[in-house]
């Protein structure tokens, strides 16, 4: 019966907290989603010196984001049967907009510097390259291989077959 009363006041007590750690965290996340865009869009063109280059690259599978839209969706619906506050639909709403966003309308982009290269929002100083290729997958799709000295490879898929004779062209061409 002690326990039974504790927890009842527990609950009465931290239940209009629960509305507002979800709103933080729903905040939270929303800050990080734009400070990503605003990284992505604006300042990597202007970090680390002047872009000489810059590449657009196939966007991967989007099924992830159709899956996320959807659960936010769920929560939404969820939301108004249950009457949660306007502030937490205008915070899953725009979620929504960010991840719609940031799954189809924002595109990776190789973008090459005068001293490295962004490859997947991280920068690469062009000293750790061990060498770079150019892989056939299929006969209308290429991808270039940048072997780094640490072990690491990294696949460029670039949408226009063009960019990839860029690339090339800006490392100085084929050596045999």
């Amino acid at each position: 019966m002690i326990f039974k009363r504790f927890f009842y006041n527990f609950y009465l007590h931290f239940s209009d907290y629960s509305d507002i750690m979800t709103n933080a965290i729903l905040f939270f996340f929303i800050l990080l989603s734009f400070s990503f865009a605003i990284y992505d869009q604006i300042l990597m063109n202007k970090l680390k010196g002047e872009t000489k280059l810059t590449v657009i690259l196939k966007k991967q599978k989007a099924i992830d984001s159709w899956l996320l839209i959807g659960l936010i969706i769920l929560s939404i619906s969820y939301g108004i049967q249950n009457q949660i506050s306007v502030f937490t639909l205008y915070l899953l709403s725009t979620c929504v907009i960010l991840a719609v966003y940031l799954a189809f309308f924002r595109a990776p982009r190789l973008l090459l510097k005068q001293n490295g290269f962004f490859f997947a929002n991280v920068y690469f100083h062009y000293t750790r390259i061990y060498q770079i290729n150019i892989a056939e997958i299929s006969p209308r799709e290429k991808v270039l291989v940048i072997d780094l000295h640490g072990g690491r490879r990294l696949l460029a898929r670039p949408e226009n077959e063009n960019d990839l004779q860029s690339v090339v062209t800006f490392f100085g061409g084929y050596r045999k």
